[in-house]
């Protein structure tokens, strides 16, 4: 029943599944021909002012607060979602805690790591991080946020649109020097994963208990 259930909901959510599955398979093959390094400073380099105003706010789609706004919209329009959304939201995050905190609590972030490169961009008011930057835990809620967004919607079409703004706060993640493209790469999986499972549970017990 549950891989019935997981393939229908594949199935009937493509518009975000295909293209995200797409990328997925192409940001692994970034990930093996270039360093990490050569990614941060080839999106980096696509500075401007318009880019920095849009991805230092567009990057806040992916906090805690924005999630529990999205919560509260869930209960208000759509009730029967409220601990589905709580559950395939906190245990995405929750997951890449643990591996930022204590599996991988040795890994820096760009500014430690890059501060040797003299052609960085830093957007002036941005807070730069220095520790526990692998997994992106923004990239991780935006995934899993935009993903059961795209999930409860009726217009599954929707979901090409949910894909590219979780996309670009991943990208965001890169462009403002908090985090390495392995770090979004492995958050947007976490994201996406954690939240599909979860959501197919409940409706796998949605579907037995009618």
């Amino acid at each position: 029943m549950f891989w019935n259930t997981l393939k229908n909901i594949i199935l009937l959510n493509r518009w975000f599944y295909f293209p995200y599955t797409v990328l997925l398979m192409a940001g692994i093959a970034v990930q093996l021909t270039c360093t990490q390094f050569e990614i941060s400073l080839f999106i980096n380099g696509f500075h401007t002012t318009t880019f920095d105003f849009i991805f230092n706010y567009l990057t806040n789609l992916g906090d805690g607060m924005f999630a529990v706004a999205v919560v509260i919209a869930i209960y208000l329009f759509r009730k029967p979602h409220t601990i589905q959304s709580i559950l395939c939201f906190v245990v995405p995050a929750l997951l890449t805690q643990f591996l930022k905190r204590l599996v991988f609590a040795g890994h820096y972030r760009p500014s430690v790591r890059m501060k040797a490169f003299t052609e960085l961009h830093y957007v002036p008011g941005v807070n730069m991080h220095e520790f526990n930057s692998f997994p992106s835990g923004h990239t991780t809620s935006a995934f899993a946020i935009f993903l059961f967004l795209s999930l409860i919607s009726t217009n599954k079409r929707l979901g090409l649109a949910f894909l590219a703004v979780s996309l670009l706060i991943g990208l965001s993640r890169i462009y403002l020097l908090q985090h390495f493209y392995e770090d979004v790469l492995a958050g947007s999986l976490i994201g996406v994963t954690g939240t599909t499972l979860i959501y197919t549970i409940f409706e796998t017990r949605r579907a037995t208990q009618k």
